[in-house]
């Protein structure tokens, strides 16, 4: 089966907290007050400091809500949305380590920035992160890994 390449839409928000990844309880929170705004998170990033989540965009209109709340819940906490990005969802790609290094290290390469990344073993699905600028560029160089499959 060929591999296949599906690009989504995507909004990254960055929660910002002094030691955030060490307090368990405020990360909970953060993921209580999601599933109340029903926002489904589609990939996220963890720093001592921040944790960075990445929506659709189809779901954009409910972030105003989920800021609210999670402010109310969460003092001290810094919310930004950074902005849109593009998703590339890469499945059936008879993911390796090796392999899921070359692509990363190809686009590193080339100059594009991986926002985000997620790999799901279970359904052999690899999640890249792009700028809407790299997504077409990003989407060759990964489809010419894949298709050349270098024997992998």
């Amino acid at each position: 089966m060929e591999s296949r390449i599906r690009e989504i839409s995507a909004i990254r928000v960055t929660i910002g907290r002094a030691k955030l990844a060490r307090d368990e309880k405020s990360v909970q929170k953060i993921f209580e007050v999601l599933e109340k705004c029903l926002i489904p998170c589609e990939c996220m990033a963890i720093n001592i400091d921040w944790l960075a989540i990445v929506i659709r965009k189809s779901e954009g209109g409910k972030i105003n809500r989920f800021i609210a709340m999670l402010k109310e819940e969460l003092d001290g906490t810094s919310i930004e949305v950074n902005g849109e990005l593009r998703l590339l969802y890469i499945e059936q790609g008879h993911f390796t380590t090796r392999r899921i290094g070359i692509i990363v290290s190809s686009l590193s390469m080339q100059d594009i920035e991986i926002n985000m990344q997620r790999y799901v073993r279970c359904e052999d699905r690899l999640v890249i992160g792009v700028s809407v600028e790299d997504v077409s560029r990003a989407h060759r160089i990964i489809r010419g890994i894949l298709d050349a499959d270098y024997r992998i």
